[in-house]
């Protein structure tokens, strides 16, 4: 296994953790090391945590008490296969909020993955991977353009692709993706939540220069059609892309193109420059991650399109010198402006950021203290919102060999 490909294995296992967390902000432990053969891991943990803002709504606009302490209990469990040519993973996690105030607000969240990858010969291996999630507020999701809220969410989303090696120093990859959200309506208020779906094909080519430099293209093809918009937008980017180990612990990649947005009732066609960079470095159990991203994307909250920006940056490291103690954290922050000409569409501003300090006294056990802040501003008076959670969990589980 190259190290750049242990690099994509572990943020992978990163950021899905971190999506299937819904309330649970703890990810600090690493991704657990599976033996040959089927392996049953039945999990459970237990959650306080104090939120200064429950109801998600901004400055100015909550005269009364809105916070609460609320209790979240997470059973859940998945089923991993490692052959030598295959690897298969089922899970399943869900979430009960219990707040001690504002019981209104309690719900059963879920959510459910799948992964299948194969190495099929020598130049060739493909994937497949499926996800679902019911979510509590918009500020769980992944996807730039979403007013927070406290809003409940479906989402789902399905990706597959393989990867051809040519010969030593070429091979293409090519992928398809199709992501759905819908979110929780009130026919008696208007929340300015649309949702919508979205299908995106990705096609890369790499030429390798040596053993540490490779050179190539990539183009994209993402269609997305949110409720209430009369036509689908598509959207087309192209890049060219480099991707450089600088050394035995850091790598970096990127690209630089154009993207072009077609016209559509409510969008004049656009042109404008696409970008991304992320630095990579990987040491024993140490992982430091920062990247910058530009381009075009729905807004699933108003409609439309926005040209999004973001930053994001993430460090995970033991503590003392011991494997027993870990630091997770990560910020994320997005910059959306709108495109089109909706008449409710705003720009958004958005600010995510959690710490975690753990300790795992056991393979099967352990014990994390967070801090989260997610803040985002609409540019105008009365458009700022801000949320502080602090907390801590335990989590247990234990992997079972199948035979």
């Amino acid at each position: 296994m190259t190290r750049t490909t242990r690099i994509t294995l572990v943020l992978t296992a990163l950021l899905s953790s971190g999506l299937s967390a819904q309330e649970r902000l703890g990810t600090g432990a690493a991704e657990p090391v599976y033996r040959a053969g089927w392996t049953f891991t039945p999990a459970f943990g237990f959650a306080e945590t104090y939120d200064d803002n429950v109801s998600l709504f901004g400055e100015g606009s909550v005269d009364d008490q809105n916070d609460d302490y609320l209790s979240t209990i997470f059973p859940g469990a998945n089923v991993h296969y490692a052959g030598k040519h295959t690897s298969m993973h089922v899970g399943y996690m869900g979430t009960f909020l219990n707040y001690q105030t504002f019981s209104v607000l309690n719900r059963w969240d879920q959510q459910a993955n799948f992964d299948l990858r194969r190495q099929e010969t020598a130049r060739l291996k493909w994937f497949g991977n499926a996800s679902a999630a019911a979510v509590p507020t918009t500020d769980q999701i992944e996807l730039g353009g979403l007013p927070f809220r406290h809003t409940g969410a479906l989402t789902a989303d399905g990706r597959g692709g393989y990867e051809y090696a040519f010969s030593a120093k070429n091979s293409i990859r090519q992928s398809a993706s199709y992501q759905a959200i819908d979110f929780d309506r009130d026919e008696n208020v208007s929340l300015g939540l649309l949702g919508g779906r979205i299908f995106e094909s990705m096609n890369g080519w790499r030429h390798r220069i040596d053993s540490r430099l490779a050179v190539g293209t990539d183009y994209s093809f993402r269609r997305s059609l949110v409720v209430g918009d009369p036509d689908p937008f598509n959207i087309h980017t192209t890049e060219g892309a480099v991707d450089y180990e600088l050394s035995s612990d850091w790598s970096f990649s990127g690209g630089a193109g154009v993207v072009y947005l077609q016209a559509t009732p409510l969008t004049e066609a656009r042109t404008g420059p696409s970008w991304r960079a992320r630095i990579d470095r990987l040491h024993g159990r140490t992982l430091f991650h920062v990247g910058y991203l530009r381009s075009y994307i729905p807004s699933f909250g108003f409609g439309g399109t926005v040209q999004n920006q973001e930053m994001g940056v993430g460090y995970r490291t033991p503590l003392f010198g011991s494997r027993h103690f870990y630091s997770d954290n990560s910020a994320v922050f997005r910059d959306d402006q709108p495109l089109s000409s909706v008449q409710q569409q705003l720009p958004l501003r958005s600010l995510r950021f959690y710490t975690t300090f753990g300790w795992e006294p056991q393979p099967w056990v352990r014990l994390e203290a967070f801090y989260q802040r997610i803040q985002q501003t609409s540019l105008r008076p009365g458009g700022r919102m801000e949320r502080n959670r602090i907390g801590f969990q335990i989590v247990t589980s234990k992997p079972v060999r199948m035979q």
